[in-house]
This record gives C-alpha cells, structure tokens and sequence, in this order.
C-alpha cells in the first residue's frame, strides 16, 4: 500500500541514509512528496547542515521535516541551541524523554512537533507526559508513532486516547513495523492492517515511513 500521503524518513534508506545527496537522489527518483530528513546521531545532523548548505534538491517535496539527533555527545541543552541557532524552515521532529528540559525549544514555535515514545523510553509514552509538554510548549505540534503506539499497547487504544487530546496538534504520523522492544524493522502490509484503524483518524496529514515497504526484516534506526 502506497498512499498519496504517505511519504519516507532518509533512515528507512541503509545503505544511503549517512549520504545525504544520495539519500534525498533516492527519494527523488522514487517520487515521493514528503521527505523526513532523518538526522537521528549529532554527526548526522552535522553532515545535514552541511549539506542543506549547499545545493539540496529538497524544493521538489511537498513538505520536508528533520528529525532531531537522539544520539548525542554533546548535551541536550548543547543540542536544542544548536537546532534553534540554525533557523531551518522546517518542522523539527523532538523526543520528549531527551528535549522535554530544553526550554530554548520554544523558539521554534509551531516547528517544534514532539513524538510520542516506545516502551522503552521513561518518558514520552502516555496522554499525561505529552500533556506536560505541550504545556512547556504550548505551540508545538504531535507527531504521533503507531509503531510506538502498539509497543505501549497493542490494542492501539492510547493512539486513540493521545488523538483525542491532542489531535489538533497532529502534524504528521510515523510509520514502520516495530519489535516489542521497539527496533524498527521492515513495515509489512500486516503491519498496515493493524494500524489501519487508527490511520483511519490520522488522513488529513503525511504518514511518514520510518522503515521501507518490504518483507524482509532489516532494522533501522529511525
């Protein structure tokens, strides 16, 4: 299944995701119209600046987000000054267990979108934490993970319930197939299926795929 809507995270991509022209080449050539640039370590992200410095092709997307470094060797606070500092005019994709402390962060404003976390985070899973942050952070938006979702519960009742509170905030989904102890892995039709009913809520805004449309098992670390 391949929506309209549906777009890709540069992580699903293994063998091209530390090569960012490479990385968005083959988005391009596979034509898709939303584009996560998945900056998920801090040299990563380094690499990214570097190259949205230069001649990026990144004006053939319909929209584009970054997701913000969650492997550091600087500091939390180190970081989010170094994402406000870089003035990119895109969403910036947070996990709250790492920035939930950064108020510098707020001066992205609505380019901040915090993602619900998997089980294995302390913080960032539940209605209550994301409750605290957007009230740290009153203008940032939600992007909800269903893959989190289900290792949080597998009925994907709590996708429903963060919808519920904070579905005006919903920017953007993220999608992949996911073991229990949250590795992503390949997203399989199946994996579609189970998370069809909440997607059902979640048409009005880009699904983006953290771990390509395959039925082998690679892992990823989107």
């Amino acid at each position: 299944m391949r929506t309209a809507n549906m777009g890709i995270g540069t992580g699903a991509f293994i063998d091209q995701r530390d090569d960012w022209a490479l990385a968005v080449g083959r988005a391009v050539d596979e034509r898709w119209r939303v584009v996560e640039l998945t900056a998920i370590t801090e040299d990563r992200y380094e690499a990214l600046r570097a190259y949205l410095a230069g001649e990026a092709e990144l004006g053939r997307f319909e929209r584009v987000s970054v997701h913000a470094p969650a492997v550091l060797r600087s500091s939390p606070a180190e970081m989010a000054e170094a994402l406000v500092e870089s003035d990119l005019p895109y969403d910036v994709i947070l996990h709250p267990d790492l920035y939930r402390d950064q108020d510098a962060l707020a001066t992205l404003g609505r380019r901040a979108v915090f993602e619900n976390m998997d089980i294995v985070k302390a913080f960032g899973r539940t209605v209550e934490d994301l409750a605290w942050i957007f009230g740290r952070f009153p203008e940032a938006a939600l992007c909800l993970d269903v893959a989190h979702v289900w290792t949080n519960d597998r009925s994907l009742r709590l996708g429903f319930e963060l919808l519920e509170a904070f579905g005006d905030r919903l920017r953007q989904v993220h999608l992949s197939g996911i073991e229990p102890d949250g590795r992503h892995r390949t997203t399989t039709e199946a994996d579609l299926a189970l998370y069809e009913p909440l997607l059902s809520e979640c048409g009005h805004v880009p699904w983006v795929l953290e771990a390509e449309l395959a039925s082998g098992g690679a892992l990823t670390d989107a």
